[in-house]
């Protein structure tokens, strides 16, 4: 049998209509700082380390649309990292009375979710648009600082429109060594989006060099992370920020900026992210 795409999204919007009225919110967390949690860390790792009493850590995702166990303190946000399986995406956000959630991880990127603005906007308009329609918040697909970035979503955003759709805000990604290269990103991306009336997460960000062998001194990361972390919550348009971040080994990205150490507690960054 053949479906129309009307039909096909009004089964999306069924789907989602079940949501109770009162679970439905614009509301954002009292704090805008948050997990981005590996699934790697199941079974080893628990993320109560990261939530004792007066923590600032309000929201987890973990690049899946899959809860993350033992989380039930913190707003559980699902990601749909690329494509496969997105037809899944109504039940189990519902399943996690999830709210809001995030979209494709780095599609522009051929390591990452590597996807063509076609298929991206096709299938976001297949299957995102009714989630949006029944009130949850859907954020832009996650992009990287790569040069090709910013075409790409504002490729993406077009084409959706034309499709009678739009995101409710922009997720951007940042990896480098200074302030005043992540401080410039982020403005210049934000103005390079058709609406400044839209917030912005950033959903991963950290300093680095990108040579796990010789990474960047401890005291520079760690003194990024804390300025940086409060020049987020300085900007009015940036709604949430998550550091990357809270695991024992940040590969790549260098050591210091884990939040956990080799046993398992938090880093002298990791207090820091949950107290300061």
């Amino acid at each position: 049998m053949i479906f129309t795409a009307a039909v096909i999204a009004s089964v999306f919007f069924a789907a989602y209509q079940a949501f109770p009225p009162t679970q439905i919110t614009n509301m954002p967390p009292s704090s805008k700082r948050g997990l981005c949690w590996p699934t790697d860390n199941h079974g080893k790792d628990e993320v109560f380390t990261f939530t004792k009493p007066g923590s600032k850590v309000s929201w987890i995702y973990n690049w899946s649309p899959n809860t993350t166990p033992n989380a039930n303190s913190l707003e559980w946000v699902p990601m749909q990292w690329n494509h496969v399986g997105i037809d899944d995406l109504p039940n189990k956000a519902k399943t996690g009375n999830a709210t809001t959630i995030l979209s494709f991880n780095e599609p522009e990127l051929p390591d990452q979710s590597n996807m063509s603005v076609e298929l991206a906007a096709k299938e976001w308009l297949r299957c995102i648009e009714p989630m949006r329609k029944a009130g949850v918040r859907c954020g832009s697909p996650g992009i990287s600082s790569a040069p090709q970035g910013v075409a790409w979503l504002n490729d993406f955003l077009r084409r959706i429109k034309e499709g009678g759709s739009d995101v409710d805000f922009y997720a951007f990604h940042w990896y480098g060594v200074e302030l005043g290269q992540f401080y410039d990103y982020l403005w210049s991306t934000y103005y390079q989006m058709p609406d400044q009336t839209k917030k912005v997460w950033v959903t991963e960000w950290a300093c680095t060099n990108w040579d796990q062998n010789n990474p960047l001194p401890r005291e520079h990361v760690e003194k990024f992370a804390k300025d940086s972390a409060k020049y987020l919550d300085s900007l009015d348009w940036v709604e949430r920020y998550a550091w990357f971040g809270p695991m024992r080994d940040t590969g790549t990205v260098g050591k210091w900026a884990r939040m956990l150490d080799d046993d398992g507690k938090l880093t002298e960054l990791g207090r820091a992210y949950i107290d300061e």
